[in-house]
Formats: structure tokens, C-alpha cells, sequence
């Protein structure tokens, strides 16, 4: 699949670069979104800083969201206001309030404020009777996400030419590439990395009816408001997976997911959040966010409550496809390369398997080595042929084992906590909501809240026991293990 991928990436991104490159009467107005939470100033100057050089950037507003859990968060903000005044068409910060009823910590809630103070600013000011513009397309950006001028003009060129009534119905996607501090972090963060974006870049190709955006995404503001928003709860942890599923699902199947060919730099995870330095403290870091990412297994369970609610979007195709994509998040055997091709290939024996799986490594490595000679036209961020070289045979041998420790565990460890934490219990949950919303008379709310939850509590253990089946029937056939059949 990957060579498909790359051959479709190689052409389109040549054919979007001749299409955008033509004259063109931009107009859209865009909404910047970038979250922050106790980063330093600096990173957040140099991230703002390439967004003021863009070619869009006057069309643009620039929205910080800020976390009021940052004691230095409001000083921050007024430092890069003041700096880059009259580079934007505004900028604008948010401070996201701590200990909101209902919500849960991280970047979809901290987003979801930005997103609805900033459209409930809009509607102020009309009420006021200031014919204010709201704006055309979003963007969501981490903080250490960087885009090129070309990935907003593109996004503007493949909007304004669809038609009117599919304007209102995009989400964007693209790939990513971790290329600004590969030679300060450990060796296997940067293969884990590296396997991540690879992977990320064959779900966006041409045609793929299920785009899947990762980490750094953009649509239609108006698909956003019909939908009402991100959700701040615990199924909204994974913000750039739940929007896709929650637009895709409300909106009937209807959402245009389009690939934008124009990879976004970011930077590797490193030690510095971390209380620990060097190899242990980049590994114990990358772990860390590994199971943040994989928080968003969740998403199955959310998937099964909207097809619960609307069966009929059954009949679609994509609808499959999407489910698929979520089934592969949720499964956590599948990110383990070596116990794929054991369930894939039950009758081969344990060497064949290891083959088989550095064949696949072997390919992956080569995919990413033109992968990043080409992308380095755009960004000029070069790596040392010895550094090439390096990742190449370092995916060879340490590739398949890596993603058990950073991908398999994360994930394991997140589904056991979303089955047995109290965070996730549907008693408590409810219970809670109820406690502090009684008064409000929200009881509809309520038993949304708990009938949510509680489809957590039956597809997630019937996933996980479907997995440890998988594996110890492989395991049998493997005659690694013995167990009696009654067993």
C-alpha cells in the first residue's frame, strides 16, 4: 500500500504545486487556532512568526488558546500580541477556564473555548450592528506545527473551486514530518516518529475514502457550527480524530475530506517535561505522549453510539471504511508488526513471520527515504547522509520491536484504564454530571452522558477479549503456547 502511496503522493503534490502557482484571487478568511500550554514564549514566537510570512497572512486571525491552568499564561499571550500587532489580520488570545463541569483537560477543550468565544464574538458584534465576516476556513495547530505559505493557498485554492454547496462541508488533512530536532533526541524516538508519519501518509492518498488528520488539521468553519463544535468530554480527547468521526456522523456522511499535499514540520517529543535527560528521558517522553495519542481508542465506542443513533449511514460505503480506520486505532495487535503477521499468517512459522516483517520494515524504510528527499525541496531543512543512513538502518532492526514498546503497551494500558478507571465508569460519571447539573434541570443531558459512556463499558472489553483470543489461538498455532481447547 505504501508504494501506491507514494507514487499517488509524488504526482498530486506536483499537481497541486501547478495549480496553486497560478494566479489566483484569494479571499477566504481564515481562523489560526494554536494551542498552547506552558510552552515558552520562544516557541511560541517562532511558530507566529512563520504564520506573519505567509502570503495569507492578512486574511488571517490569529487566535492563541491559552490555558488559564498557566499562571503565566495571560503575560505570555500579551507579549506575542504586542510583538506581532499589524501582522495579521487580528490576533487575539483565549484563556480556557480550569475545573469546567463535565469537561476533560487537554487540547480539544482548551479548542473548544477558543472556537466558541471566538464565534460568539462574531455574533456581538452583529448584535451590535458591526457587519463583522466570519471567517471561511479554520486551522488547528499544536504549537510546535509549522506550515508553509503553500499549504494555506493551497487549502484557499481547493475550496473557492468546489461548489457553493460543498464549501460548507471540508475537512483538510495532510501529512507530517518531524525534521527540526531529530539530531537532539534519542535514536528510537526518531524511528517511532518516523514509522508515525509514515504511517499518517497512507491514509491521505487520493481517493482514501477515510483521511484520518493527525495532530495539525483545517475545514469549513460553518461544518464546525453545524455540528456544534468539539466536544469537551472525555470523547473529545483526541480532537483531530473525534472532529473527523463527529462531522462525518452528524452530518449524514456528507463531509469532503481532502488531502493537502504539503507536509507540516514539527518537532520530535523530548525530555524536557520530563524530570529525566537524555536517552532515558526522550524515551520516557515519547511513551508518555504515545499514550496521550492513544487516549483516542475511545473513538470506537463513540463511533458505535452515533451508528446506534442513525443505523441508516450504515448504507453508505465510506461509512465502512471510516469504521475500519477506527477499528485499526482501536485494535492494538495491529500495531505490533510481528503479531500482525502471526494472526495474518497462523500456518508460517515464528523465522518466516520475522521475515515477513522485515520485508515490510525494509519497504517502510524506503518509502520514508524518498518521502524525505523530496520534501526537503519545500522546507530546506536537510538531514546529514549520515543521518539518512542512520534512521534507514535503524527502522531495518529496530523498527518492528520499537512499536511494542511505544505503540502496543500505550495502547493496552489505555483501553485497561478506559474499562476500569473511575473516569470512565459509567456510574460515576453519571452520577457526577448528575450532582452538578440537577439544578439546571439538564436531566436529557444527563442520560445522554451515561448512555454514552456505558456503550464505553460494552464494545471496549469485547474488543480486548476478542484480542487476547486472537493472540493466544496465533500463540497455539505458533506452539508457543499450551492450553487444552476446552481450556
Amino acid at each position: 500500500r505504501m508504494g501506491w502511496v507514494l507514487c499517488f503522493y509524488l504526482y498530486w503534490e506536483n499537481r497541486q504545486a501547478r495549480e496553486t502557482n497560478k494566479p489566483h484571487n484569494y479571499t477566504a478568511k481564515l481562523l489560526v487556532q494554536i494551542a498552547i500550554y506552558k510552552e515558552p514564549v520562544e516557541v511560541v514566537y517562532e511558530t507566529v512568526e512563520v504564520l506573519a510570512n505567509t502570503s495569507s497572512a492578512k486574511r488571517m486571525t490569529i487566535c492563541l488558546a491559552m490555558e488559564e491552568r498557566d499562571p503565566n499564561s495571560r503575560n505570555k499571550a500579551n507579549q506575542v500580541i504586542q510583538k506581532y500587532q499589524g501582522c495579521f489580520d487580528s490576533i487575539v488570545a483565549t484563556f480556557h477556564p480550569a475545573n469546567i463541569p463535565g469537561e476533560q483537560a487537554g487540547k480539544n477543550s482548551n479548542i473548544t473555548w477558543a472556537f466558541n468565544t471566538m464565534i460568539q464574538s462574531i455574533q456581538s458584534d452583529r448584535e451590535k450592528g458591526i457587519n463583522t465576516r466570519q471567517w471561511d476556513l479554520f486551522f488547528v495547530l499544536d504549537i510546535d506545527t509549522q506550515h508553509s505559505s503553500e499549504y494555506y493557498r493551497r487549502c484557499e485554492y481547493l475550496w473557492a473551486n468546489l461548489p457553493k454547496e460543498d464549501q460548507g462541508k471540508v475537512i483538510f488533512t495532510c501529512p507530517i514530518h518531524f525534521n527540526r530536532n531529530y539530531k537532539e533526541v534519542a535514536l528510537p524516538v526518531r524511528i517511532v516518529d518516523t514509522c508515525w508519519s509514515v504511517a499518517i501518509l497512507s491514509t491521505i492518498y487520493p481517493g482514501s475514502l477515510a483521511k484520518i488528520p493527525i495532530s495539525t488539521y483545517g475545514g469549513s468553519v460553518d461544518l464546525v457550527k453545524r455540528v456544534g463544535g468539539w466536544d469537551a468530554d472525555v470523547f473529545g480527547i483526541g480532537d483531530d480524530f473525534h472532529i473527523m468521526l463527529k462531522t462525518y456522523f452528524e452530518s449524514g456522511g456528507s463531509v469532503k475530506m481532502i488531502s493537502v499535499y504539503t507536509p507540516a514540520s514539527q518537532l520530535h517529543v523530548d525530555c524536557t517535561r520530563v524530570n529525566m535527560t537524555g536517552f532515558i528521558g526522550d524515551s520516557y517522553a515519547r511513551f508518555n505522549q504515545g499514550i496521550r495519542h492513544l487516549w483516542g481508542t475511545i473513538e470506537f465506542s463513540y463511533a458505535m453510539d452515533m451508528i446506534f443513533q442513525n443505523p441508516a449511514i450504515l448504507l453508505k460505503v465510506q461509512t465502512w471504511l471510516v469504521l475500519l480506520k477506527v477499528f485499526e486505532q482501536s485494535f492494538f495487535l495491529l500495531h505490533c508488526y510481528i503479531v500482525s503477521w502471526c494472526i495474518l499468517y497462523p500456518q508460517k512459522t515464528i523465522w518466516q513471520i520475522i521475515f515477513y516483517t522485515w520485508t515490510n520494515a525494509i519497504w517502510m524504510a524506503f518509502c520514508w527515504f524518498i518521502f524525505v528527499q523530496f520534501i526537503e525541496k519545500k522546507w530546506g531543512r536537510t538531514y546529514q547522509l549520515s543521518d539518512k543512513v542512520i534512521t534507514f538502518i535503524s527502522i531495518l532492526l529496530i523498527g518492528p520491536f520499537i512499536t511494542v514498546v511505544y505503540t502496543m503497551i500505550p495502547i493496552a494500558y489505555v483501553q485497561i484504564h478506559h474499562i476500569f478507571s473511575i473516569e470512565f465508569n459509567g456510574w460515576n460519571v453519571s452520577t457526577k454530571i448528575k450532582d452538578e447539573k440537577k439544578k439546571d434541570g439538564e436531566m436529557e443531558k444527563i442520560l445522554a452522558d451515561s448512555t454514552a459512556v456505558s456503550y464505553t463499558h460494552l464494545t471496549l472489553p469485547t474488543i480486548y477479549s476478542v484480542q487476547i483470543s486472537v493472540v493466544a489461538v496465533s500463540l497455539k498455532k505458533k506452539k508457543i503456547l499450551s492450553y487444552s481447547v476446552e481450556s
